[in-house]
């Protein structure tokens, strides 16, 4: 069997192939391949690097994200050796974003005070509970950023998160006026606020040039009685 020697390999070369995957997120990510000596290829395209000059290459910032070396002819010291690259980043927009709703149930006991016959001079009052339930709405958005910060991302969380209405099960009971025969009732307390929306969670990941945003907020929440 020939045996094919290879050596004083000192650089390395591009191999033709470029494969660019867009995601949704408005994150790119690219994969390439360098052949070349040992060497060479261990002092370029480092964890982190910069990536420029790649043919092909997408636009935008990118970074080396994963590396992944194998032997392919010669000996160890002085053969031939692969190294297959990804990298993540791009232009930058944060119009594109991947949109999750969910709903999650939620239930408290309040506690008022009950009123019969507010319109009488005989009125009587007690401390009455009741159950406050709940479907509260619950918005998330991952999208990108040039910048490592989840401000704009979180106002914009909030944004969605109002278009989403909660789905009252259980509510503070109404009052009822008086009829013929029978006094008022009324309740004072704590309900359903159905247009409090607030941040649950928010997170940045690296993602090469760029960053991968995440931000959720939740709609409805009992009411805060001061």
């Amino acid at each position: 069997m020939a045996t094919t020697i290879i050596s004083n390999i000192s650089s390395f070369d591009y191999e033709p192939d470029i494969l660019t995957d867009n995601g949704r997120d408005g994150i790119t990510s690219f994969q390439f391949s360098i052949v070349g000596g040992f060497s060479a290829l261990n002092s370029n395209f480092s964890l982190g690097q910069d990536i420029s000059g790649v043919p092909d290459q997408p636009p935008g910032n990118f970074k080396v994200v994963r590396r992944n070396m194998s032997h392919i002819a010669g000996d160890v010291s002085n053969g031939l050796y692969r190294v297959q690259i990804t990298g993540e980043g791009g232009t930058g927009d944060n119009s594109l974003y991947i949109l999750e709703t969910s709903f999650q149930y939620q239930r408290e006991i309040a506690s008022g005070l009950l009123t019969i016959g507010a319109e009488t001079a005989n009125f009587q009052q007690s401390t009455v509970q009741y159950t406050l339930e709940w479907l509260s709405p619950t918005v998330t958005i991952t999208t990108n950023s040039q910048q490592e910060d989840v401000g704009a991302v979180q106002d914009r969380v909030r944004e969605l998160a109002l278009l989403v209405p909660p789905q009252i099960i259980r509510n503070k009971p109404e009052s009822a006026p008086a009829g013929p025969g029978s006094p008022s009732r009324n309740i004072s307390g704590p309900g359903i606020d159905v247009d409090r929306v607030y941040v649950v969670g928010s997170s940045v990941e690296n993602a090469g040039g760029l960053f991968r945003v995440r931000a959720s907020a939740a709609r409805g929440s009992a009411e805060i009685v001061i």
